[in-house]
């Protein structure tokens, strides 16, 4: 009888939760702030940089100008091969690696987290508004002589204050990103009209998350016995895991309202249902649906509908 072979050991993915896991686990040096980093690959300085990334999934974001060489790029199960110059963004949750084998490479990138997104708020306007901030598609934009140029002397800028000894460095840094992201949501228009199974992709992630983002509530409204904290768009959005920011450009993108609109929305539909074909009392539907209170209750709906509950039910039963 032949020997019988032995299954490999299954490789566990790991979560890097920050910067400097994810360093460690590229075997990079450490970076020299919790929250944000930025890096210069440039053959000149890293003769022997060649090595390879395994998958990993992380939670901060990353803004790639990748310059010359040959690399092979891997975001949940797309897979992008770049030899012309390109901006490239990789966001959080993804599952990503990639092998750079030419020791010839050359390329910029800053990594942050949400937590300096949360101390600078334009940055998040922007990051939370981008069409492809939740992909599964790795998405490089190639570009041309003139906006490498542009992009490179912001990135510069950047590596100069980093390193620089300036107390309000991080000021002048996140204006810098911003001007940075700015350029990259241009390119993305700019990328968009030329590919349309980009476009379609988009679109179709976004439906889908949409209605996801609508089955979470409507399973939260029929269980009858609703956790009104379980009836909040962070709560949901994290069930989803995407940023809350995000789930409320999306639905608003998609829907022309936003997230905490169609969550009530949603709300006031199924409220107007057990009032219309039902014999609860407002206080057992405002107890199914969450609210503290009939009182509570009896605001939102009118807020909602501009009748009272109990006006609203005498009217559909006349």
């Amino acid at each position: 009888m032949g020997k019988t072979k032995k299954t490999p050991a299954t490789e566990n993915i790991p979560y890097l939760r920050d910067l400097e896991s994810f360093y460690k686990h590229v075997k990079a040096r450490p970076p020299l702030h919790k929250d944000f980093d930025i890096r210069e690959i440039d053959p000149e300085v890293l003769k022997a940089y060649d090595y390879v990334a395994k998958p990993f999934r992380h939670s901060f974001y990353c803004v790639t100008l990748f310059l010359q060489g040959d690399i092979t790029l891997n975001a949940g199960f797309w897979k992008t091969r770049l030899k012309r110059p390109a901006v490239y963004f990789k966001t959080p949750c993804q599952i990503v690696s990639w092998t750079k084998p030419e020791r010839w490479l050359q390329e910029y990138f800053i990594v942050f987290t949400d937590n300096f997104l949360l101390n600078n708020r334009a940055l998040a306007d922007i990051i939370f508004d981008l069409p492809f901030f939740k992909l599964d598609k790795a998405i490089p934009f190639e570009i041309e002589p003139d906006e490498v140029e542009l992009l490179v002397s912001i990135y510069k800028q950047v590596l100069k204050e980093y390193h620089s000894d300036s107390k309000d460095k991080f000021a002048l840094i996140a204006s810098y990103v911003h001007t940075l992201l700015l350029h990259v949501r241009r390119l993305f228009l700019k990328y968009s009209q030329t590919d349309e199974v980009l476009v379609n992709h988009i679109h179709s992630h976004e439906q889908m998350l949409v209605e996801s983002f609508r089955a979470l509530i409507r399973k939260s409204l029929v269980n009858g016995n609703v956790d009104r904290r379980h009836l909040t768009v962070r709560y949901l959005a994290a069930q989803l895991s995407v940023h809350p920011n995000y789930l409320n450009a999306v639905v608003n993108r998609q829907n022309g309202k936003t997230a905490i609109a169609s969550l009530h929305e949603q709300i006031s539909h199924e409220a107007q249902t057990l009032l219309s074909q039902t014999k609860f009392t407002l206080k057992e539907i405002a107890f199914r649906l969450g609210f503290a209170d009939a009182p509570h209750f009896n605001h939102f709906f009118k807020k909602q509908t501009g009748f009272t509950p109990a006006a609203y039910r005498k009217k559909q039963n006349l």
